[in-house]
């Protein structure tokens, strides 16, 4: 049987940014965190030490920060390009549970949802997450 690594990646960026709220929610709740095993910056100036406190923490987690902003992108070519409710059908399947470990099933069962919940076929909604997935992998730079 063979494993479509990219689909699998993408998927999980998908669910990793709905799970995070973003990328400023993403770097508040990692800021919150360094700020519990935090002694103090040793700089003198906070809105100095603030700045090199996230710039750390953006260095740090920078693939997961790539894959946030390529998700963005995504969402807002998808948007422009098939409407508001190709968009709808990514929220639907991709977004829905993020914190749960997905199921055999349940990417099915989230397009059966959409197909009844939005404008759009089964196949319409796997063509659009197909694109999704493409466009993200184009956006992070990924080879497809």
């Amino acid at each position: 049987m063979r494993k479509d690594h990219l689909r699998d990646y993408a998927t999980a960026a998908f669910r990793f940014y709905a799970r995070t709220g973003g990328e400023e929610k993403y770097i508040k709740h990692l800021q919150d965190a360094a700020r519990y095993g935090a002694k103090g910056s040793g700089v003198s100036n906070p809105t100095e030490g603030a700045l090199i406190k996230k710039e750390n923490i953006i260095r740090q987690h920078a693939a997961e920060f790539e894959d946030i902003k390529a998700v963005e992108k995504t969402l807002a070519v998808m948007q422009l390009s098939n409407g508001i409710a190709a968009c709808k059908a990514v929220e639907m399947v991709y977004f829905k549970d993020c914190w749960k470990e997905l199921e055999k099933g349940d990417i099915e069962n989230r397009v059966h949802y959409a197909e009844l919940h939005i404008p759009a076929s089964r196949r319409q909604i796997y063509y659009w997450l197909s694109k999704a997935r493409k466009l993200f992998a184009y956006e992070r730079g990924l080879r497809i």
